[in-house]
């Protein structure tokens, strides 16, 4: 009789690939995007005696120490290339009233700056007088993502402007930020990973360790610019 011998470690079945994904419809990610409000500011540096800026929506913080904040930029502006090249570029939080403004800087670039106040510092940066706030800052790195470059820069000077709220831009439209049936409070918990800046009446006192352990809020910023 013949024996035949079984293999005690059958052959896995192969595993079947997943199918691929459809891709996402631009449009729909668009407006998924344009969900997110977001502040608008206006970027813009003396370059070689020249006027330059544009406006961008995607504006954030990032850090303290050091400091440094960022925006992104289309790979596709013709602007970015002559305004990288500046020593120093000036931000400046839009307040609510500079819709105008915004679309003054969207528009074509030889305009951008006509009838504007604002100031240009020693190093070349150029601030707007009725801003919510101002940084004086320097191109710290840029990264590639995609369609677009994000912007690292680090912030050696900040100032207060003019104006008092900011401009929204939501949808890719603008708006105006509305409080009265919201509660005033400070958020009491942490944000972006870290508890929220209470002020300085709340400050933590010398030795102690603040324990607050509530609910943490992942923040992101869209880019419609």
């Amino acid at each position: 009789m013949t024996l035949h011998a079984h293999d005690s470690h059958p052959k896995p079945h192969a595993k079947s690939q997943p199918e691929p994904q459809p891709a996402i419809d631009a449009r729909t990610l668009r407006d998924a995007f344009g969900a997110f409000p977001s502040g608008v500011v206006a970027v813009a540096a003396s370059v070689k005696g020249q006027l330059t800026g544009i406006a961008a929506s995607s504006f954030t913080s990032v850090s303290i120490d050091p400091p440094l904040v960022s925006f992104s930029i289309s790979t596709t502006s013709s602007t970015w290339p002559l305004l990288r090249e500046a020593g120093r570029l000036g931000l400046s939080v839009l307040a609510d009233h500079h819709d105008a403004v915004c679309r003054q800087l969207a528009g074509p670039r030889e305009e951008r700056f006509t009838g504007l106040p604002f100031k240009v510092t020693e190093n070349g940066a150029v601030l707007l007088d009725e801003a919510v706030a101002t940084y004086d800052c320097s191109v710290h790195e840029e990264v590639v993502a995609g369609d677009h470059v994000i912007v690292l820069l680090e912030v050696h000077e900040v100032g207060g402007g003019d104006g008092e709220h900011p401009l929204v831009f939501h949808r890719s439209a603008f708006a105006k930020l509305h409080r009265d049936d919201l509660d005033p409070a400070r958020l009491d918990g942490r944000i972006n990973g870290a508890e929220v800046d209470r002020g300085a009446d709340h400050a933590p006192t010398a030795g102690t360790v603040d324990t607050d352990e509530t609910v943490e809020i992942a923040a992101s910023s869209e880019d419609a610019a």
